[in-house]
């Protein structure tokens, strides 16, 4: 029984000196974060409460609430995590453009075993794949893209037109369909049969599974355990692979993003490669899909405004000689380009993006810890009435008409 008492009793005095230890290594950051407008904190009871309660529908609202309008930013300590949530456009574009605050969360990305892509990546490392993959975005490949998605907007339109008369249907099928055979066209140079793919089964399961709040809690543990998620992963890895015997068995177009990893002159890991290409692929599925459901959601909510584009995409049918698609062709339509970008303000693709300073940063007069995890809500800065007016939360084209306020207000791409 004595034995049991000093064990319990040395067992406290290792975990007091652990605690100790932890809190002297983060004095530094608990000394700067007094200085932060913000909010006390929530336990870790608390938090782990609320990360439980939220679900995708909710988690927006829930963290415009914690930003206050006060104050560019708003601290709020999740546990022992201290974060840092903004939405004021000269502090977040200050971010976008600071060295020291570009490495993203890697949270999200080591849930799969992504670590070594370009969209967790920060440092030397980030600036390496993004100098080479920047090659795949040159104005001599862009052009080319108009005739490409054409091409398959017809197919997709073909293919929903089908269903017309016959009750309803998902849109996010065939909007999936579009971004996800346009990005294997332009970026893989491999031609997508998406109602045919494996991955069509893959990409609709996996943002299933986003969904689902005990996903955020998870994490790893799902990846391991579930049957369902590994095998979506499987179905990745095998697409990916088909790819990437695709490009090797024949001439591919040289500044493609699958081409530029399989160069052996700029040293990509297999793994590197492969992570690469899952994520992009699903980035763009993702961010495309979103972005055009929300567009013609809100062009069928609002007949007017879809009645204005309509006459002028008429108009210009009816006057032009040439319409070959183009991108001195797509100048032409000024209001579908309105509609594109007020579409994007009022339903972002990535609503909210994450950074960390990679080290202590000075930024609108705020000394930022290192470690330090920044959210940025996009959405939120999007709707602020202090920006957009009154009609902040109103489907308005017309309002790209003319100069923002702010030029830093409107984030589409998200930085």
């Amino acid at each position: 029984m004595i034995a049991f008492e000093y064990l319990i009793l040395f067992l406290l005095v290792v975990l007091l000196a652990y605690l100790i230890q932890f809190r002297w290594k983060r004095q530094r950051l608990h000394d700067l974060a007094k200085n932060l407008p913000g909010h006390d904190g929530l336990s870790i009871f608390e938090s782990i409460k609320l990360a439980t309660k939220i679900s995708r529908r909710d988690y927006i609202p829930i963290m415009s609430k914690f930003i206050k309008d006060d104050a560019p930013i708003t601290k709020l300590w999740l546990a022992n995590y201290l974060t840092i949530l903004t939405k004021d456009p000269d502090f977040i574009h200050k971010i976008f453009n600071c060295s020291k605050t570009y490495n993203k969360p890697k949270v999200f990305y080591q849930m799969f075993f992504m670590d070594h892509a370009l969209t967790p990546m920060g440092g030397d490392d980030h600036k390496r794949h993004r100098r080479i993959l920047n090659k795949a975005f040159t104005s001599a490949v862009m052009h080319n893209l108009p005739e490409i998605f054409n091409e398959k907007a017809k197919k997709i339109v073909t293919k929903m037109e089908e269903k017309v008369g016959r009750g309803e249907f998902d849109l996010m099928d065939y909007v999936g369909a579009l971004s996800l055979e346009s990005f294997g066209k332009i970026n893989l140079n491999y031609e997508i049969d998406y109602f045919q793919s494996e991955i069509y089964y893959s990409m609709k399961r996996f943002v299933e599974f986003c969904k689902l709040k005990v996903f955020v809690i998870l994490g790893i543990v799902m990846k391991k355990v579930n049957v369902e998620l590994a095998q979506i992963f499987k179905n990745f890895n095998n697409f990916i692979a088909k790819v990437i015997d695709s490009n090797k068995s024949r001439n591919s177009q040289e500044n493609s993003i699958v081409q530029l990893l399989l160069d052996p002159k700029n040293h990509f890991s297999n793994q590197e490669i492969y992570e690469e290409l899952i994520l992009t692929t699903m980035a763009s599925f993702a961010t495309s899909t979103k972005t055009l459901a929300a567009t013609l959601v809100l062009l069928a909510m609002h007949k007017d405004k879809q009645q204005k584009l309509f006459d002028e995409i008429d108009e210009i049918y009816s006057t032009e000689s040439d319409t070959k698609f183009s991108n001195d062709f797509l100048q032409k339509f000024i209001y579908l380009d309105a509609v594109l970008k007020e579409s994007m303000r009022i339903f972002p693709a990535i609503p909210i993006i994450g950074r960390e300073a990679s080290e202590e940063v000075e930024i609108e007069g705020y000394l930022i810890p290192k470690g330090t995890v920044i959210l940025i809500s996009i959405f939120a800065m999007h709707r602020d009435k202090k920006i957009w007016g009154d009609d902040a939360d109103a489907f308005k084209p017309e309002r790209f008409f003319e100069e923002l306020t702010n030029p830093h207000a409107f984030v589409p791409f998200a930085g």
